[in-house]
């Protein structure tokens, strides 16, 4: 399984998150902070002692490496205990001011992308830089005619770090799909996370170790970054400075008043927390803490240190949630970085891969032309099968015809026989009563019905004794039922005759 890793330099302090992506989503595994003795960055307040290093933090000496023996850095120690196999690691470099500076550039003219190009680099020229290399240049559309450009002012701390890990393990350069500019990825969470109103002004502050960040959002947009702020948790006179800066920066992006403020970073300490609650008390305030995660793996001290982690957690949402980003996808990854991670490269390997690709090439090519000829060949069979197909389904069809014709035939004749059979039985039957003479002898007849059972008649007569006579006339016919009943103040006698169905039924020809 991947193991995706923030790492993230902060002054003295390198901090490292580890995060996996399951099917439930991502799953925080473990946060780690490890720094230098005697780093070149200095403390400001009471260091801490080797018996007074906090359980997340672990400390290390620094080593000469020689190129026959290299200690293990102190980034393949972290993971090595989280991670089977380092080819599972995917790094996720988090880097912001001093070493990248970003600028909002609203009002760009459209056109081509060359005029674009220069357009930005006019305003990189006008504010901050004296010359620029367009290598270390990004912009990305960010709205309506506003671009967010990113300028690389150095190289990365980080990436030294991660390259003694991979030195360390005589790998080729890690993955590493993804630099990130920490500010934007930060902004690109609050953005998508919570609900930000169109009408109200928010303030991210991410408090590090010796310096701070300060993103302003209005308009559902990134409003304001601020420059680089050498002030962080440690800075002597921290609560009173870090306030100042906040009003200054304010009047810099024109912004009044503030609706929200969203606390990243150094800022578990409640001291610092209640710094914000009595400089804005209009405000609310909130410490982001990455409750979607799974934290399941930490124990309750790493749990509560998560704000310390935003940089390291948050571009890992932005990298593995990018389709939902309401902010660009700015990726800082240097060229030297992309072409050592490329698979494929014109060294003697190269070459033989490249002849191995022209053979391949040249093999297929040939299969493909013989298979093409045999595919010539079967097109033809098959023409010739599907014509003998069509000519047999023709003389079906006119079989079929013939069939159903000869069909139609029997079933008329059926029909002619069965209507003379019919026709000889009911003339037996008028006769029979006409001989008996009905009317004579006050029998009316009200109806004669013929089924597969036999033949029935209904009628009425008005002696009751000339039924039976009626009955014994048809071939001793079965006399069903004689009701008598008053018919306009006289008694008539109803009657039902049924016919023997051997002599008198109705058969068609089966």
């Amino acid at each position: 399984m991947k193991k995706y890793v923030g790492i993230f330099v902060d002054g003295p302090e390198t901090k490292v998150a580890i995060i996996s992506k399951t099917s439930k989503g991502l799953k925080l595994e473990d946060v780690v902070t490890y720094g230098l003795k005697g780093s070149p960055y200095q403390f400001f307040g009471q260091e801490k002692s080797e018996l007074d290093i906090d359980s997340d933090t672990i400390l290390f000496e620094p080593t000469e490496e020689t190129e026959d023996v290299l200690e293990e850095p102190m980034l393949s120690n972290v993971l090595i205990n989280k991670v089977k196999n380092v080819k599972d690691i995917v790094f996720v470099p988090v880097v912001t001011e001093p070493q990248v500076s970003y600028l909002l550039i609203p009002n760009v003219p459209k056109g081509k992308d060359k005029e674009v190009k220069q357009f930005i680099i006019d305003k990189w020229l006008e504010t901050k830089l004296a010359s620029i290399d367009e290598k270390n240049l990004r912009y990305y559309k960010y709205y309506n005619d506003t671009y967010l450009s990113a300028y690389i002012n150095e190289e990365f701390p980080v990436l030294d770090q991660i390259r003694q890990f991979a030195r360390f393990w005589k790998m080729r350069m890690p993955r590493i799909p993804f630099i990130s500019a920490g500010d934007l990825c930060l902004a690109g969470y609050v953005l998508n996370k919570y609900n930000i109103q169109e009408d109200k002004n928010y303030l991210i502050l991410h408090v590090g170790i010796d310096s701070s960040r300060i993103i302003f959002i209005s308009n559902k947009t990134i409003k304001h970054i601020s420059s680089y702020l050498g002030i962080g948790v440690q800075t002597v006179g921290f609560h009173d400075i870090i306030i100042s800066k906040i009003n200054l920066e304010m009047d810099v992006a024109q912004i009044s008043e503030i609706d929200k403020i969203f606390l990243a970073g150094e800022v578990t300490e409640s001291t610092v927390q209640l710094t914000f609650y009595g400089s804005f008390p209009l405000a609310d305030l909130e410490v982001i803490k990455f409750d979607e995660l799974d934290l399941s793996e930490l124990s309750e001290d790493k749990k509560n240190q998560i704000p310390v982690y935003a940089f390291c957690i948050a571009p890992i949402f932005f990298f593995l949630l990018k389709d939902k980003s309401k902010t660009p996808v700015v990726n800082l990854l240097p060229l030297d970085v992309i072409e050592a991670q490329k698979i494929f490269k014109l060294d003697p390997v190269g070459y033989v891969l490249l002849i191995l690709i022209f053979l391949t090439v040249a093999f297929f090519t040939q299969r493909y032309i013989t298979n093409h000829k045999k595919l010539q060949v079967l097109q033809t069979e098959i023409q010739s099968k599907q014509l003998l197909i069509a000519e047999n389904a023709e003389l079906v069809n006119r079989v079929t015809q013939l069939s159903n014709r000869i069909e139609a035939g029997r079933r008329i004749q059926q029909t002619i026989d069965t209507l003379i059979l019919g026709a000889e039985r009911w003339t037996e039957i008028l006769m029979k009563i006409q001989e008996f003479q009905p009317q004579r002898r006050r029998i009316w007849l009200t109806s004669i019905a013929a089924s597969n059972e036999g033949v029935k008649i209904f009628g009425i007569g008005i002696n009751k004794y000339t039924i039976p006579d009626f009955s014994d006339h048809l071939d001793k016919a079965l006399l069903k039922s004689m009701i008598s009943q008053e018919l306009r103040e006289r008694e008539v006698n109803r009657f039902e005759i049924n016919l023997k169905p051997d002599k008198y039924g109705y058969r068609g020809v089966q």
